[in-house]
């Protein structure tokens, strides 16, 4: 009897210990506007042309880069609940003589959940560069992951560095970004990116 009250004492505290961990984790909602999924990327080559779709490369690589440094995530698609919510602007280059992808992730980061903080001025904005050698020819979708994911350690370092981001984030209560997501896809995005 006193073994099980002991294994069941400590797996309570165990479970109270990784839910502690589990709230003190600073929740975050990934996007990327639609028009970076509606518009696709020609990445040229001499003998080949690939069309990269840089919407879903960018947020799967944000997604999986902000999980490993212990953010909690969730796309706009999905609950769009957080502290805050991190606007992912991505571009891609290919350079076919020298084999490099070269990216470059923008992000804007917004603690205000209301639609009109969309045309006012977000908390911050940081960027982010990667790049990845490799070919057009053979596991294109690998070699760009790779440089979005270099990009997304940049970006996630300066956001980490940055006190105003830190206090910002812990000091906000969890809350739905659903209108903010919904009037920043209706904005349209520079023609610079496309």
């Amino acid at each position: 009897m006193k073994h099980f009250l002991t294994s069941a004492a400590s797996l309570l505290c165990l479970a109270w210990i990784t839910s502690a961990d589990a709230a003190s984790q600073p929740s975050l909602v990934i996007q990327v506007p639609e028009t970076f999924y509606q518009h696709p990327v020609r990445l040229l080559h001499p003998y080949a042309n690939y069309w990269h779709n840089r919407g879903v490369a960018a947020e799967k690589a944000g997604l999986s880069s902000f999980e490993k440094q212990h953010y909690n995530t969730s796309g706009c698609e999905a609950e769009a609940k957080g502290q805050a919510l991190v606007v992912i602007e991505p571009n891609l280059f290919y350079n076919p003589q020298m084999g490099v992808f070269h990216t470059e992730i923008t992000a804007r980061v917004f603690t205000k959940a209301g639609a009109d903080s969309a045309l006012g001025k977000p908390l911050m904005t940081v960027k982010g560069e990667g790049q990845s050698h490799g070919w057009i020819t053979y596991n294109v979708e690998n070699f760009a992951s790779k440089s979005y994911q270099q990009a997304f350690d940049q970006v996630i370092d300066q956001l980490q560095k940055n006190p105003l981001f830190q206090q910002s984030v812990a000091q906000a209560p969890v809350q739905t970004f659903e209108a903010l997501c919904t009037s920043i896809n209706t904005i349209t995005q520079p023609k610079l990116f496309f």
